[in-house]
């Protein structure tokens, strides 16, 4: 006669939940994972600040040589004051009648030489802009799904200085909205 035994198995509570809380979850990830591929196809274009003529060049064009921000938002230049020098500050001849200083408060520019700029902050200024596509694309990615009891989350996250300020606008400038119109075109498609 054939050796036979029985088992018996309990299943948790939380099995059926979990097991579709999988199932959910890598349905979840495909979505982000398209969300985050039609973000990067709308994702604007960056700039970025050149100073070209170094020690020469204004403190505050120094201050933002090399800042790169998204190419629908201004950029930052800090704002600058002269200082005059009076009475025992005027000793030393080589130093001149005073000096340029910057202030924690800002100027906002589309472009060097910026009509919108004080005069000060644009004449004679030898600056660049350059414009650095793909790199905001490049700096977007999905992040994997979690799972919470029986709650599935995801998210598309970009890492890029000023990403809000171009996705939603600021300072009178209107947001580009490339990461919520990849969600509702995505959407849109699976309908």
């Amino acid at each position: 006669m054939p050796f036979m035994a029985r088992t018996r198995a309990r299943i948790s509570p939380g099995l059926a939940k979990r097991l579709a809380a999988g199932v959910i979850r890598d349905k979840v990830e495909r979505i982000t994972e398209a969300v985050a591929e039609e973000a990067k196809d709308r994702a604007p274009a960056a700039k970025r600040w050149q100073a070209t003529n170094g020690a020469d060049a204004r403190p505050s064009h120094r201050h933002a040589d090399g800042q790169t921000i998204p190419a629908t938002i201004p950029y930052r230049l800090p704002k600058m004051e002269y200082l005059r020098k009076d009475g025992d500050d005027r000793r030393r001849s080589d130093d001149g009648p005073g000096r340029w200083i910057t202030l924690s408060a800002v100027d906002l520019a589309d472009r060097p030489r910026d009509p919108g700029l004080p005069i000060h902050q644009r004449i004679n200024c030898e600056c660049q802009s350059v414009i650095v596509p793909g790199i905001i694309a490049a700096a977007t990615r999905a992040l994997p799904a979690r799972v919470r009891g029986s709650r599935v989350s995801a998210a598309v996250e970009v890492v890029f200085p000023l990403i809000a300020e171009a996705e939603f606008g600021s300072n009178g400038s209107s947001g580009s909205h490339f990461l919520s119109l990849a969600g509702s075109l995505v959407m849109a498609r699976r309908r």
